[in-house]
């Protein structure tokens, strides 16, 4: 990135967690995704790319570019569903929207739902809302929710946490859900050895993120503190909760794609592991 190198994961990256590893105000300056032989792609803190490691970027001072989506020289030819794009199918412009990207199956049907493929890399699901910058070895492929088990991403989570944590239960409040697991281990700085943990997921998930947790009330350090910022009481589920207001720092940006209800209980669990 402008002859620096910087290490990130490999898979679906926001432009946002991009910005901020190059340190960039984005009303100030932009990112470029270098194209070979083509011309270079802005890549905007909102838009997603397929990170594999090669990836070149550099920095042009000024906001945003109004146009930001330009004709390419060499159309690209991803793959979808192991079938390259056929020359008169390739793409003219980088970036897809989920919508855009669904239309590459011509099988594409509604509910279905479009995934990134990587090599040694656990898969990534794109969302509808999401707008992706396209590099011509990017994978794709789609599959219905029918066969991956799950009729949305919220009860794919919920599987899953069922399966790692046993007891989880699910309340749809039409705004919210709240989503209980019980009998959660404390580590032996608190002064009881399990809790029940609370989690409210918004509506607009997984785009929309969580924030928070909530605890059995009266749980307190084994030394009679009370933990920082974890004194209010709030009733939920017709019972009593105590708030653990623990935010995500400033620089944490959520990201759909691979935020969502078990990195957030790993989150909350993390405050739990801290002694005050």
């Amino acid at each position: 990135m402008a002859g620096a190198r910087h290490n990130v994961s490999r898979g679906l990256v926001a432009g946002a967690a991009i910005y901020n590893l190059a340190g960039i105000d984005p009303a100030r300056q932009h990112l470029l995704l270098e194209l070979a032989d083509d011309r270079d792609v802005p890549l905007r803190p909102e838009d997603y790319i397929v990170i594999n490691g090669r990836e070149r970027f550099s920095i042009a001072d000024g906001p945003q570019p109004i146009d930001d989506n330009p004709c390419l020289r060499k159309p690209l030819s991803p793959t979808i569903n192991e079938q390259q794009l056929p020359a008169d199918r390739a793409l003219h412009q980088a970036k897809l929207t989920f919508e855009q990207l669904a239309t590459l199956d011509p099988g594409f049907e509604s509910g279905d739902g479009v995934f990134v493929e990587m090599k040694d890399v656990p898969d990534a699901q794109i969302l509808p809302g999401m707008r992706v910058l396209v590099q011509g070895d990017d994978r794709f492929y789609t599959s219905p929710c029918g066969n991956v088990g799950f009729g949305t991403k919220l009860d794919a989570d919920i599987g899953f946490l069922r399966e790692r944590h046993g007891d989880v239960e699910c309340i749809d409040e039409g705004s919210r859900h709240l989503v209980i697991a019980r009998g959660l281990e404390l580590p032996a700085h608190w002064n009881r050895p399990s809790t029940d943990i609370l989690l409210q997921v918004p509506q607009g998930y997984p785009l929309a993120a969580l924030d928070m947790f909530w605890v059995t009330p009266g749980l307190a350090l084994a030394d009679g503190r009370q933990p920082q910022s974890a004194d209010l009481l709030e009733t939920y589920a017709g019972r009593a909760w105590q708030r653990f207001s623990w935010h995500y720092p400033p620089g944490h940006r959520w990201n759909p794609a691979t935020d969502g209800i078990l990195s957030h209980l790993r989150f909350a669990r993390m405050r739990l592991g801290q002694a005050q």
